[in-house]
């Protein structure tokens, strides 16, 4: 009988993994294309393609296209965003979606706190929620309690210098001791805060499902910090209670109601909020965070794929040079591939199909700068910086 269980257990493992979007697509290389993904933002076609997608950009200046990206990923950049203290707060990316979703919504990002930033994060991550009607640009109304009707703002991020955890605004959100309605904490109690990974790329996943009726308190919210659940809320679990605004997990305290996100049935989940709030550096001091591989679905979505396939032994030796170079660069090591050079700001410069090994390319007619060279093939898909000068 034992045995039996242990079967059927292993089969519902293997089941839920393969469910995952991710899975079916390596390094999330046409995860745009699966019929439930609703929206995929991999920053990888230059800026002025990327503020196009946004109905609201707040000091584009301070953003830039950088060549660090999340372990599986093979497009060239993510997003950077800076402030500098004393003369902006950092910036945002701001997305309404039209009609919005009205039933569960997955939402998966990168994101990366480099650790000169401790101490200075105030607001960093990628909200998702809803206003009542719809904005083409963000107003949280921070402090204000009694807007069910209106919003639903839903964040995982770092609450103070150590730990990562909910920054949420509803209906029935609980207010402090002086009444004020700032985001409510949920991970809190027997379900352990993580620590906010410095320097390292955390993948966040967030399931919001929505309260249907409106009347009912059987909406939902659960959390995923680098494929760990940190916490699953819903109509009867778990248990716990408030403490002003903070939600304590204790197994002796009553089951969790389930959340009543909205009592509006036009209240839906329409926008993304790419933020970076620093209101804190000195006069001066520039902080930062990266963005990258924004997936929002029906499904669970799961961390970036990488592709079973081995690459060969050639591929492992591909090599560029001279580098820096002014006029010509040689390639070698590579088998039946094709060559793209991106620019700083991830538009592609350069592309062809290389000739037999070696190839040597002509760059004479690129600017002066630093650049992306991607060598790809059905084997694999290596990426090297060129310094052209």
């Amino acid at each position: 009988m034992k045995r039996g269980i242990v079967v059927v257990f292993t089969l519902f493992l293997a089941v839920h993994t393969y469910a995952q979007i991710a899975s079916s697509y390596p390094h999330d290389i046409g995860i745009e294309n699966d019929p439930d993904v609703l929206y995929v933002e991999k920053f990888d076609d230059g800026l002025s393609s990327i503020f196009g997608r946004y109905d609201e950009k707040v000091n584009m200046d301070g953003m830039s296209l950088d060549a660090d990206v999340p372990p599986g990923s093979t497009h060239p950049y993510s997003l950077k965003l800076t402030n500098i203290g004393g003369q902006n707060n950092g910036g945002h990316l701001y997305k309404r979606f039209v009609p919005g979703f009205d039933s569960t919504v997955y939402l998966r990002y990168y994101v990366k706190y480099p650790s000169i930033s401790k101490g200075y994060i105030h607001h960093e991550g990628v909200w998702i929620g809803g206003y009542n009607p719809a904005l083409l640009w963000p107003h949280p109304r921070a402090g204000i309690c009694g807007l069910g009707d209106s919003r639903i703002s839903i964040a995982y991020e770092p609450v103070g210098k150590e730990t990562m955890n909910t920054y949420m605004y509803w209906g029935d959100m609980r207010h402090d001791p002086s009444n004020n309605c700032w985001g409510n904490v949920m991970i809190l109690g027997d379900s352990t805060a993580e620590p906010v990974p410095y320097d390292d790329w955390l993948c966040v996943e967030i399931m919001v499902k929505l309260n249907n009726p409106a009347t009912a308190y059987n909406g939902e919210l659960r959390i995923w910090h680098d494929t760990k659940e940190v916490g699953h809320w819903g109509p009867g679990f778990p248990n716990g209670s408030w403490t002003w605004d903070k939600f304590i997990t204790r197994d002796t305290a009553p089951a969790f109601e389930g959340f009543r996100w909205r009592t509006d049935p036009k209240l839906n989940l329409n926008y993304i909020w790419i933020e970076y709030y620093d209101d804190t550096s000195p006069a001066g001091v520039s902080h930062y965070n990266k963005y990258d591989h924004i997936v929002i679905a029906r499904k669970r979505i799961g961390p970036i794929q990488t592709s079973s396939t081995v690459p060969s032994p050639d591929y492992k030796r591909v090599s560029i040079f001279p580098n820096p170079t002014a006029n010509q660069l040689t390639i070698t090591g590579y088998h039946r591939s094709q060559l793209k050079i991106f620019n700083s700001l991830g538009t592609c410069s350069y592309q062809i199909l290389l000739p037999d090994n070696p190839a040597r390319i002509d760059v004479s007619f690129l600017p002066e700068g630093v650049y992306v060279v991607e060598v790809s093939s059905s084997e694999g898909i290596v990426r090297k910086k060129l310094i052209k000068h």
